[in-house]
């Protein structure tokens, strides 16, 4: 599945992806920067970034993005009711949501002991996506991941399919393996770790730069 099937390697590709990161590295790295600035003290902030990642699994990031701003302003992101939080998301185009309206109720347990996320929230990147995985309602490890990068942490991979495609195609990847398990998920992240040694650049950044590949922008 993920052997290291180095002499698969499209070093073309490499090259390709080497030129492009240099060309919108500042772009990234401003990212990332705020990224790492966001306050993990701020509890609805960390919640809104919690929602947007339960709410991408199928959808695009930008209409997660604008049903997050959406229940935001409308005060119904920490109280809106179920059917409230549904109608928002079903107007801005997000897949599923019943289901991930409910998510979003649920999930809202974790800020009742008055101290938001932090109690989450520890130094090591994996242990903390482990607690996050088993806590949070809709999050499995590509977004628990997915989270933990946009909140600051480094040194783990978001394996959706728009990455999974760039890593075949790469060659890292011989097929574009089902990552829903731990152990799969782990294994892959452990192919997408040397993809970012052989290009030069760090995970967090080349999972930007893959995702400007394949989309044209810089986004989260």
């Amino acid at each position: 599945m993920a052997g290291e099937q180095f002499w698969r390697i499209d070093y073309g590709y490499v090259k390709k992806l080497r030129r492009d990161y240099e060309s919108v590295k500042s772009v990234i790295e401003k990212r990332l920067e705020e990224f790492r600035s966001i306050d993990r003290q701020d509890k609805e902030k960390l919640f809104a970034e919690l929602t947007f990642c339960v709410l991408t699994p199928q959808s695009s990031a930008r209409r997660a993005d604008t049903a997050v701003r959406e229940l935001s302003d409308l005060k119904l992101l920490l109280r809106g009711g179920g059917r409230e939080v549904y109608r928002v998301l079903r107007r801005n185009g997000v897949r599923f949501p019943r289901q991930k309206a409910r998510y979003v109720v649920m999930n809202r347990r974790l800020l009742s002991d008055g101290k938001g996320l932090t109690h989450l929230l520890g130094q090591d990147p994996g242990e903390t996506r482990e607690r996050l995985v088993k806590e949070v309602w809709g999050f499995g490890y590509k977004e628990a991941s997915h989270f933990l990068r946009n909140i600051g942490y480094t040194g783990i991979a978001i394996l959706d399919r728009h990455i999974l495609r760039c890593l075949r195609r790469l060659g890292v990847l011989v097929d574009e393996p089902n990552v829903s398990s731990r152990r799969r998920y782990m294994l892959v992240e452990q192919q997408f770790m040397s993809a970012a040694r052989m290009i030069c650049v760090a995970p967090e950044a080349l999972d930007l730069l893959l995702w400007y590949e394949e989309t044209g922008e810089v986004f989260k």
